[in-house]
Order: C-alpha cells, then sequence, then structure tokens
C-alpha cells in the first residue's frame, strides 16, 4: 500500500497511543478515547473490528500492520505530521535485537517514533526522536496489566502520560 500524507492539522491535540491487543482492547482503555482524540495503533490487532470501534469513538485512527497481522488496507509504516514535527508508527518487530538505536537510525528526523512488539512500555526520551512503546492493550503478555500512552500538545506543551491497568 501507498504511503498518503497523514497530517493533523490541529495545533493542540490529544492521541491516544496502543499496541499489541492480540483480538482484545481493554475496555478501560478503550474509555479513554472520546471523539476529539486521534488514536494509534501500531500493530498485532488481530481483529478488525477493533479498528472499527476506535474509528466510531475517536477523530481518527492510524494504524499498521504487526507481525500478525496481514491487512491490505494498513501499511507497515505511517508518519504522521504534526505541529510539533513528525511522529513515526511501526510495529518494530524488524528492528529486533536493539530496537531503540534501529528506529532512530531509520527515523532520525522525528519527533517521536511509537512502537509495539515487545508488550513492554517504554518511555525513551534520553534523545531524539523520542522512541516509545505503549506495552500491550489486550490480555496477552501484559506485563501486570493492560497499558497506553496518552500523548498530548496542550497548553502545558508536549506530554507523555504512561496509563497503566493492573489486573483486578
Amino acid at each position: 500500500m501507498k504511503l498518503k500524507p497523514r497530517i493533523i492539522k490541529d495545533n493542540l491535540f490529544r492521541m491516544i497511543v496502543l499496541s499489541d491487543t492480540h483480538s482484545n482492547l481493554n475496555p478501560l482503555i478503550y474509555n479513554l478515547i472520546n471523539k476529539n482524540d486521534y488514536v494509534v495503533h501500531a500493530g498485532d490487532i488481530l481483529d478488525y473490528q477493533i479498528l472499527e470501534n476506535i474509528k466510531l469513538a475517536s477523530k481518527e485512527l492510524y494504524a499498521v500492520n504487526g507481525n500478525n497481522d496481514d491487512y491490505d488496507e494498513l501499511n507497515d509504516v505511517e508518519v504522521i505530521t504534526t505541529s510539533i514535527g513528525d511522529i513515526v508508527v511501526t510495529h518494530g518487530h524488524k528492528h529486533y535485537p536493539d530496537y531503540h538505536n534501529s528506529l532512530r537510525e531509520s527515523y532520525p528526523n522525528a519527533l517521536v517514533v511509537i512502537y509495539g512488539h515487545t508488550h513492554h512500555h517504554t518511555l525513551d526520551m534520553t534523545k531524539k526522536p523520542y522512541i516509545i512503546n505503549p506495552g500491550a492493550a489486550g490480555k496477552t503478555r501484559t506485563q501486570g496489566g493492560a497499558s497506553c500512552i496518552i500523548l498530548s500538545n496542550n497548553s502545558d506543551g508536549f506530554t507523555l502520560e504512561l496509563k497503566k491497568f493492573h489486573p483486578s
């Protein structure tokens, strides 16, 4: 599939970043999404209905194929242009074993590179591009509970917030 320009024109925005749902999106994460939010899914979806539901609940969805996905309408990489810089989305499995260095070398001009695959959430802000992994948003290998990241550009500036939902 050919990459088409993906542009967020809003200067202020909120983006829910998730990955690795493996056919199940934690309802607490789904409930974070509202009609003004952009949502990123960094692959390993396994149930396309998850994407359809997110489309209905959000302003716009950006999603990529993971190593367990093969959706014709999704790319392996998306570049989202924003007022604060480019955000690159990839599943990341092709960047093993040194994910962060490989992603930084592949996308040196990005502000943020979002990846999934490892099921381990991380916010690597040591240098640009920032590398973030929201962890697993479903039930599979959640490392103690489903998680996502909220990326915001608001009156306080650019922020990243990890949301972790421990099982009850």
